[in-house]
C-alpha cells in the first residue's frame, strides 16, 4: 500500500485503491494517499467502503480488495470511460467482532467454545487500557461463582462502555444491560438459546444457566461499544474528512458512501459531520448505501411511531445526501434479524408484543429503512435499470443473494460481495451508464 502523502494508490483493474485508518475518537491515523490524488485533481468518483464488526486489518482488506475487483469489472463493462479517474478507499476503524462469533477461525463444530480468559483476551485489542479489567472478567467468567461474583462481573462489564450513543433514543435498547439490576439482566440472557444452536442450559444446571447469560451481557456491551464508537468515529471523523476533500480551486469529487453492519451505521453518522452547508446539490455525497446495516431502521425517520414527538438521530441529514439512499435486507441475516433486536428487548418498553418488539428493535439489515417513502425493489443482476432519482429512499430485498449462512451467529450477515450488490453501488453513483432522474 502507499504511504501518507502518495498521490497514486495501488490499481486494481483500473481502479486507485486507498486506505484510511481513523481511530476511536475519529481523529485520522492513516491516508494512504487519497487526499493528495483529489488536491492533484485526479479523482472524480470515490467509493468511500466502511466494515463492520471484524478482528483485524487482513479480514477488512479482503472485504475491500474484493469489492473493487467487482466494481472495477463493472465499470469496465458498462463505463469503460470512468474508471480511470475513480476510486475506493477502505476505512479502518477499532471494531472487533466477539472472539467465538468469528466465522473465519476454522474451529470445528465439536470442538470446545473458548473460555471465558480467552474471551477476555480477545477483547483486549478494541479496549485499551481495559486490561486487567478484561482480565478479572475473564477469570470471573470461568470460576462460575454466586450471586457477589455475577454482580462483580456485572461491575466490570458496565466499565466498557465509554463512547457515547449518538442516536434519538431508537437505537439504545442494549444499554439496558448497563442501566437495569444485576438480576434483571442476567435472568433475561440467561433464558437465551446459545449462539451455537443448543438450548439455554439453565434448567439441567441454574449456576451454568446464570453464567452462560453472564457471557451474553458480554457479548451485549462490547458490541454496543463497537456501535456507538461507529457513530462516533462517522460523526467525528469520517465527516469531518470528506468536507475537506477538493482541489485546490474548490472541486470535489463524487463521493459514494457504502457501509456493512456498524459500518453502515459509520457513515450514516458522517453525514451528520459534513460542513454546514453542504447539502443538497451542494453536498459531496451522491449515493448512500448500507448494505446489511447493524443499526436502528428509524434512524432516518421523520416521525418515530413509538414517539410521534420525535425524529430518528438521522431525521435531519437526509439533504446531505445529493442521490439516492439504498439499504438491503434479508431474512437470512440471523445477526440483523434476530441476535439484534433479542439484545435491545430487555427494557420491553414502547411496544406491547413480541411482534412490536422485533419492530420496535429492528435493524437496516432485517427490512431496510422504515421511512414512509421508502420502495421495496429487488437487488437486481447485473445490467437491471434501477432508475434510482435523488433523495429516494430503497429498500433492497437481497433475500436471493445474501442467504450464505456462515455462522450461527451471524447466518448470512457477511455474505455481501456479489456483483448484484456492486451492480447496484454503481446504479446508486450513476456510473452505470444509466442517469438518474432529479428529484426531491
Amino acid at each position: 500500500m502507499g504511504n501518507d502523502g502518495q498521490s497514486v494508490g495501488d490499481r486494481r483493474g483500473g481502479l486507485a485503491y486507498y486506505e484510511l485508518e481513523f481511530a476511536d475518537d475519529g481523529a485520522v491515523a492513516r491516508d494512504t494517499g487519497l487526499r493528495a490524488a483529489v488536491t492533484a485533481g485526479q479523482v472524480d468518483d470515490v467509493f468511500v467502503f466502511c466494515h463492520g464488526w471484524n478482528n483485524g486489518a487482513d479480514s477488512a482488506r479482503r472485504l475491500y480488495t474484493t469489492m473493487v475487483d467487482l466494481l472495477a469489472d463493472g465499470l469496465a463493462r458498462h463505463t469503460p470511460d470512468k474508471g480511470a479517474r475513480t476510486a475506493v478507499t477502505g476505512v479502518f476503524w477499532p471494531s472487533l467482532l466477539f472472539p467465538e462469533d468469528d466465522p473465519t477461525t476454522g474451529r470445528p463444530a465439536s470442538a470446545p467454545r473458548p473460555t471465558g480468559g480467552e474471551l477476555a483476551a480477545g477483547l483486549e485489542p478494541a479496549f485499551p487500557g481495559n486490561k486487567d479489567n478484561l482480565a478479572r472478567i475473564g477469570v470471573l467468567l470461568d470460576d462460575k461463582g454466586g450471586s457477589d461474583r455475577l454482580a462483580e462481573f456485572h461491575e466490570r462489564a458496565k466499565k466498557l462502555l465509554t463512547t457515547p450513543n449518538l442516536d434519538a433514543g431508537e437505537d439504545s435498547g442494549e444499554r439496558a444491560a448497563a442501566e437495569l439490576p444485576t438480576e434483571t439482566v442476567i435472568t433475561y440472557y440467561s433464558g437465551w438459546s446459545r449462539v451455537d444452536g443448543q438450548a439455554a442450559p439453565g434448567l439441567a444446571d441454574p449456576v451454568e444457566g446464570l453464567w452462560e447469560g453472564a457471557r451474553e451481557v458480554l457479548r451485549t456491551l462490547s458490541y454496543y461499544e463497537m456501535k456507538n464508537r461507529a457513530g462516533q468515529v462517522g460523526r467525528g471523523g469520517l465527516g469531518p474528512f470528506l468536507s475537506t476533500l477538493a482541489t485546490p480551486d474548490g472541486c470535489r469529487p463524487r463521493e459514494h458512501l457504502l457501509g456493512h453492519s456498524f459500518g453502515a451505521r459509520l457513515v450514516a453518522y458522517a453525514l451528520s459531520g459534513l460542513a454546514d452547508g453542504l447539502v443538497d446539490g451542494a453536498s459531496p455525497v451522491k449515493s448512500l448505501f448500507l448494505i446489511q446495516g447493524a443499526f436502528s431502521h428509524f434512524s432516518f425517520n421523520d416521525v418515530l411511531p413509538f414517539d410521534p414527538g420525535r425524529g430518528g438521530a438521522l431525521s435531519c441529514y437526509r439533504n446531505r445526501v445529493d442521490g439516492p439512499l439504498l439499504s438491503t435486507f434479508s431474512a437470512h441475516d440471523r445477526a440483523a434479524g434476530w441476535w439484534y433486536p433479542l439484545a435491545s428487548m430487555l427494557k420491553r418498553q414502547d411496544a406491547s408484543s413480541q411482534a412490536d418488539l422485533l419492530y420496535r428493535w429492528g435493524a437496516m439489515g432485517a427490512d431496510g429503512y422504515q421511512v414512509d417513502t421508502a420502495s421495496r425493489v429487488r437487488l437486481a443482476e447485473e445490467g437491471f435499470p434501477y432508475g434510482f432519482t435523488t433523495g429516494g429512499f430503497y429498500r433492497l430485498d437481497a433475500n436471493s443473494v445474501i442467504s450464505t449462512l456462515q455462522s450461527p451467529f451471524s447466518g448470512a450477515h457477511s455474505d455481501i460481495c456479489h456483483p448484484e450488490v456492486a451492480w447496484a453501488a454503481m446504479a446508486a453513483a450513476d456510473l452505470a451508464g444509466e442517469h438518474q432522474r432529479p428529484a426531491r
